[in-house]
């Protein structure tokens, strides 16, 4: 490939604060990437992230910017709300995607778009960036390799003040995703939704099980008093201890334990790093995420989340919002 022509649509928070940036950076590893064009509904906000990223043209308009550019690559980071038209609109041009979770209101959204890039043989990617980090990762080899597998998942998705009726379709889905990448195939979940008193939103617990046996616990908290994100694997005698690394939280910049017999094996502690030695963009997954897509544009392979693969995520984050059990065949 010659060149690796990158449009962006979407210059709001997630894009100018993680995606922008990590493009940037990888300019440097791929020489061929050339960051051709970023379009955002306000002209100005395109405008401001062309400049500061290097992107070589702005638009306000998806259809005039896909129209004029020839491209190897999209990133929608755009809300749910806008995710289908976008997505069909690239999909129909045969424009591999990397989608902002969640890519559609609802899981038939994200089914449709699904068959659809599979009809054209558009290869696709959702921006589940746990999957990425670095942390998460390692904490998923370590697992996969003790000889007495895991039999137990425990994870905690804890906010302050979140009160966004689709907090874990939209949110909540990132933790869901995590339990999949961690444990495998899940075979069907059970939920239950609890109004605790004082509280606006509701809280959300999970029970999932594994096509492996493992069996899963997940809770997701909107309101509590801490941000947090952490999971624990457990295996007979050993145990992982996992706080993600999220640069709002107060585990940032991440921690990972491994326990066997109760003696400390191995410990990765992002925070005994200087701060000038800490690259948050990779920390977060954001980096790994696009340069995965991006390897993968380069060498014609399927990248990994799919839009195939996310549905599983979505259809439980789903049930979960609902507070329905759900089983998969």
């Amino acid at each position: 490939m010659q060149k690796l022509r990158i449009g962006v649509v979407g210059a709001g928070y997630i894009s100018r604060t993680y995606h922008c940036p990590a493009l940037k950076k990888l300019k440097r590893k791929y020489p061929a990437l050339e960051l051709a064009a970023i379009c955002d509904i306000r002209e100005e906000a395109a405008r401001e992230a062309g400049a500061q990223f290097g992107f070589a043209r702005t638009y306000n308009n998806l259809a005039a910017m896909l129209e004029a550019e020839e491209l190897e690559g999209v990133y929608l980071l755009i809300m749910p709300d806008g995710m289908k038209e976008a997505a069909l609109a690239c999909i129909r041009r045969g424009i591999p995607l990397l989608l902002e979770k969640p890519p559609g209101n609802n899981s038939a959204e994200v089914a449709e778009l699904a068959e659809a890039a599979e009809r054209r043989g558009v290869p696709t990617v959702v921006a589940l960036n746990r999957r990425f980090m670095p942390l998460v990762q390692r904490a998923r080899e370590l697992s996969l390799s003790r000889e007495r597998r895991p039999q137990l998942i425990l994870a905690q998705m804890l906010r302050f003040e979140r009160r966004e009726a689709e907090f874990a379709y939209g949110t909540g889905v990132h933790a869901i995703d995590v339990m999949r990448f961690l444990g495998g195939e899940v075979t069907g979940v059970r939920t239950e939704k609890l109004m605790l008193a004082g509280n606006r939103s509701a809280a959300y617990f999970v029970e999932f099980d594994y096509a492996s046996g493992v069996q899963g616990r997940l809770a997701i908290l909107p309101e509590t008093g801490v941000e947090a994100e952490r999971y624990q694997i457990h295996g007979n005698d050993w145990s992982l201890l996992l706080d993600a690394p999220l640069d709002w939280t107060v585990d940032y910049p991440g921690k990972l334990t491994y326990f066997e017999g109760r003696r400390n094996f191995f410990v990765q502690d992002n925070s005994l790093w200087p701060e000038t030695m800490r690259d948050n963009i990779a920390i977060t997954g954001f980096l790994g995420e696009s340069e995965h897509f991006l390897e993968c544009l380069t060498a014609g392979a399927a990248p990994s989340p799919s839009l195939r693969d996310c549905l599983r995520s979505m259809q439980i984050a789903e049930a979960v919002l609902a507070g329905k059990n759900i089983e998969f065949k």
